[in-house]
């Protein structure tokens, strides 16, 4: 008997969040039960008992290829017959694809965009985040064989605060497929409509990556290889590609095991030109007064930065599964998976600072301007006394990485003809790791020149006089404050269990089946950040120890080839590079790691999720239709604990309060309101820690239609309640990024998170059309709406807060008024077409073509977050016995990333060209190649066009060249 809402939903108290949920031990006991009782029958049983028939199920007719063209047949055949509007990827064999993780063939299917990193990050040459249908990535669902998949970052941005744009990233809800590479896959399903037995969380839709189950093999010993190298052109370095799999099963095919590993290695370099920013040169200083004024409130470069990025990136991980038929009525599989990525890398970052330059006393006044009506494309600043036009950020990260796993055993129990169950019942954490030293030098009397180039183009700068590096030098006061290392860590990990039952009626009947089910989760997701490094507390308890040296110069230079991949120069001959491992035994050497003195509140947070959902589903069938209609009801009861500061027990060297002591307690007594934890000690100022509780319930209709026009013509319609839960955080991220303004106009600023926000909400809504006019081909148009009734947006309020960021001899930390920018509730619509063609033509050759329009806005009129208005695939193939070859083109229009400064920044259209070859030695053997971003695409972040700078302004671009992978497939 399905529980009642009433039972399911019983009141638990807000705090309580058990360690394991009691459903996944019920899950746990009757999986055992049914295992036992399955066997105890089957010992009794006659071996002539014959199996209960199946239902019937339309299919194509069975034929037996491999390759491109069986993986396509599989493909469609799932699309056809699928309840809903539903896209399939499959690989017959591992490698066929030139895809290197999941990501890479998910961005060919129509309505799916990839981006090759989050705005904070840039992006790079590997596909990570997956979006749907002009939404950001946190609103699609990712999945491993139907259950949830915790997922965690090695970038610093997205381990901890912050909100996906431009500027920050943070801890999000969508899934880093960098961990999930391709050959893991036996067939993803994208859903584009939502079902009552499917689990909540994909507004626009989900992504379920399903991988192999050792009984599906036909041999009873399979074995697969691959060998590869890999050469990235910019890097210029070759690494090893390895991964294998083998299965087992014996005789009776009722018993199996399989497998795989993988450890793929490669570097990457990214060269980049970052922070480009445009503002009116003060007529008030000497270089708007010079020439008459000639230059006042003209538009200048007034900043940006040149960075050569260098990582090296080590995919390790594996898939056990084991699969047992029990009996004929039962199948239980056991599976296990573990990925982890080592990605240690350097990012030494130029910057040049004309605003700087003219800003100073005594501000330094341009020479060699070229002007262009309003704008100056070219000055050269000779800084002479000047300590702050040029400067040099070298970042080591050595122990930088992320990993995910998972612990899963499901069934699937037949209890008669009529009905059956399945279950699910498992653990998935995941973890990503932050060790960043930095170190800031300046370059002071170092003369610095920029050219504009075009906005498409990087800017192209200069140091006219060359370096000389006896002039580096450490901060202005010795305070060493911008000089450091900070640990972080995201734990993301999830305990669930989930029942499912469906009882099929006779093939007279309306109702074909009846479908019921309950799941339960418990979900934590943590962003922490233990120790933020800085001088040595001096002996008295009330100060730091001020810093007087550097990390050496060993006289290296950014590669001459720097920028190459850009379009255009952006110069960086004769730019200094520090041995990151100088920095990190500098900094080693140099600061403390005190846990108590060193730790920042920023940040810092802890989401805690409890989930309980029920559900009903009726599906009906005619012979040329069928219908799906059901109710899903899901409760979640979240926890938030966050950080904030609290203006009281300032340590001074003339107030004897000293860190950590009673004294300063006390003094912050009356600050911390009930419930709250005060913490002192800490350089950064003293906080508490709270938690805020909420509850919120949901109903999620949902119901499908298809009907046979023809035998050939299908028609669709979907329509749907769907929830996402909040990014975490959005949810949790402590007040961070001050940045304060003496004058107080523009107000002093700051971000954070919002703990009462409630789940994006929405209505989806699918018409389409499907024509199998010929085998292996499909023409296929699908409308779609998404009406938010609530989407998550930016939102900003005056508050008085804590500025950190008011500097000590200003009497800061303070509170002052604050312009706080923090998630907010808005509405808003998505709505758009999908067209898409797929055909063998003549011979071997065959091709493929999709297009996307997205018309997704907020109730502002913004673009949504990640919403690309265009987009299309082009690909083509050939297969033969022996040879086989696929290009593939993708291409996205811009779409808005967030704010960078007070502007609306979006990542500009770009498009990707990747293809593959194989050729087949014998049955055993097959030669392999692939290349990835064979076009060298460059990733363009713009600002559009505002009241200050009125054009849309380049902010950065960046370009990690090609990658070519080259090796042998072995196959037994």
């Amino acid at each position: 008997m399905r529980p009642s809402t009433q039972t399911l939903f019983a009141p638990r108290s807000a705090s309580a969040f058990p360690t394991v949920p009691h459903a996944v031990a019920i899950a746990a006991a009757s999986f055992l039960a049914l295992a036992a009782g399955s066997a105890a029958a089957q010992s009794n049983a006659s071996a002539a008992t014959p199996e209960a028939k199946a239902p019937v199920q339309n299919q194509l007719d069975t034929v037996v290829i491999s390759g491109i063209r069986a993986s396509k047949e599989k493909s469609l055949n799932a699309k056809r017959f699928a309840d809903g509007v539903t896209e399939v990827v499959s690989a017959e064999d591992i490698g066929k694809m030139p895809d290197k993780n999941v990501a890479d063939a998910l961005q060919k299917l129509p309505g799916v965009t990839t981006t090759a990193g989050s705005g904070g990050q840039g992006g790079y040459d590997e596909n990570d985040r997956v979006s749907m249908r002009g939404t950001n990535p946190s609103l699609s669902l990712t999945t491993i064989n139907g259950h949830s998949v915790a997922s965690a970052d090695w970038d610093p941005g997205d381990q901890i605060a912050g909100g996906t744009g431009s500027n920050s990233s943070g801890a999000a809800r969508s899934v880093s497929f960098l961990l999930l590479p391709s050959e893991i896959v036996s067939q993803v399903v994208v859903r584009k409509s939502a079902s009552a037995d499917q689990l909540e969380g994909g507004v626009a839709g989900s992504v379920d990556i399903i991988t192999r189950r050792p009984l599906e093999f036909k041999k009873r010993f399979s074995a697969e290889i691959g060998l590869q190298g890999v050469y990235a052109d910019q890097a210029g370095k070759t690494d090893p590609q390895f991964n294998a799999l083998f299965n087992w099963k014996n005789e009776a095919n009722d018993a199996g095991v399989m497998l795989q590993v993988f450890d793929q290695t490669r570097h990457i370099r990214r060269d980049g030109q970052s922070e480009i920013t445009w503002a009116r040169l003060s007529p008030t200083t000497p270089a708007g007064q010079a020439n008459g004024g000639q230059l006042g409130n003209k538009l200048y470069i007034s900043g940006l930065i040149n960075s050569l990025f260098e990582q090296k990136r080590q995919r390790q991980g594996a898939v056990l599964g084991a699969e047992f038929k029990v009996s004929p009525d039962l199948t239980v599989n056991l599976d296990a998976f573990h990925s982890e990525l080592k990605a240690s890398y350097t990012n030494t970052r130029f910057f040049v600072r004309p605003g700087n330059s003219v800003a100073a006393s005594g501000g330094v006044v341009p020479s060699e301007v070229s002007l262009d009506g309003e704008r100056i494309n070219a000055a050269r600043f000779n800084n002479t006394g000047n300590a702050m036009g040029a400067q040099l950020e070298t970042q080591a990260n050595p122990l930088a990485a992320s990993k995910t796993q998972y612990l899963n055993a499901d069934f699937n129990y037949r209890a008669s003809e009529a009905l059956s169950f399945k279950g699910q019942v498992g653990h998935t954490r995941a973890q990503g790791d932050t060790f960043l030293y930095w170190n800031y030098a300046f370059m002071p009397n170092t003369a610095t020149a920029y050219s504009f180039q075009g906005m498409d183009k990087p800017v192209q700068v200069s140091l006219p006089n060359g370096f000389d590096g006896s002039k580096l030098s450490h901060l202005p006061g010795n305070s060493g404050a911008d000089n450091s290392f900070s640990q972080q860590r995201s734990k993301d990990r999830e305990n669930y269990g989930q029942i499912d039952g469906e009882y099929r009626f006779a093939e007279s009947s309306l109702i074909s089946a009846l479908k019921f089910g309950a799941r339960f989760a418990e979900h934590e997701r943590e962003g922490s950040r233990p120790v933020k490094g800085a001088a040595p507390m001096n002996a008295t308890k009330n100060g730091q120890v001020a810093l007087t040296s550097l990390p050496a110069w060993g006289g290296a230079s950014f590669p001459g080839n720097f920028g190459s991949g850009l379009g255009g120069n952006p110069g960086g001959v004769g730019v200094p590079l520090i041995d990151p491992a100088a920095v990190v035994a500098w900094s080693d050497a140099n600061f403390s790691a005190d846990p108590v003195f060193n730790r920042p509140p920023s940040g810092v947070f802890t989401v805690k999720e409890n989930v309980s959902a029920a559900y009903g589903l009726a599906k009906l069938a005619r012979d040329d239709w069928r219908a799906e209609f059901g109710l899903r009801l899901v409760r979640t009861r979240t926890q938030v604990t966050t950080n904030t500061g609290v203006p009281c027990g300032a340590v001074t060297a003339n107030n004897g309060l000293t860190y950590g002591s009673p004294a300063q307690a006390e003094a912050c007594k009356g600050f911390v309101p009930p419930g709250a934890t005060l913490v002192t000690g800490s350089r950064f100022g003293n906080f508490y820690i709270k938690s805020t509780e909420s509850s919120d319930t949901q109903a999620l209709p949902s119901a499908s239609f298809s009907y046979d026009l023809s035998d050939k013509l299908l028609l669709r319609v979907a329509a749907a309640k769907v929830m996402a839960r909040p990014d975490y955080s959005a949810l949790g991220s402590t007040l961070s990024a001050f940045a304060y303004n003496p004058a107080n106009n523009p107000p002093s600023t700051a971000a954070g998170g919002n703990a009462e926000l409630k789940p994006v909400v929405a209505k989806n809504y699918n018409l389409g059309l499907e024509w199998y006019f010929a085998r292996r081909s499909v023409l296929s148009a699908q409308v779609f709406v998404m009406d938010f009734d609530s989407l998550i947006g930016a939102g900003s309020s005056m508050q008085q807060q804590l500025n950190t960021a008011i500097p000590l001899a200003l009497g800061g930390p303070a509170v002052v008024p604050t312009l706080v920018s923090s998630p907010a509730a808005t509405t808003g619509r998505s709505r758009g077409l999908e067209l898409g063609y797929e055909q063998p033509v003549w011979g071997g050759f065959g091709v493929s073509a999709n297009y996307t329009y997205a018309n997704a806005k907020e109730a502002n009129g913004n673009p949504m977050l990640g919403a690309s208005k265009n987009s299309y695939n082009l690909g083509a193939y050939y297969e033969d016995e022996v040879f086989s070859a696929r290009l593939a083109y993708a291409h996205r229009s811009a779409s808005r990333v967030g704010l960078y400064g007070l502007s609306q920044n979006y990542l500009a259209a770009s498009g990707t060209l990747a293809a593959s070859a194989n050729y087949k030695l014998n049955d055993t053997v097959t030669l392999t190649f692939e290349g990835l971003n064979l076009n060298k695409p460059v990733t363009r972040f713009y600002n559009a066009a505002n009241a200050t700078v009125p054009f849309d302004a380049t902010t950065a671009l960046y370009s990690s060249g090609r990658q070519f992978y080259v090796g042998l497939r072995l196959k037994y």
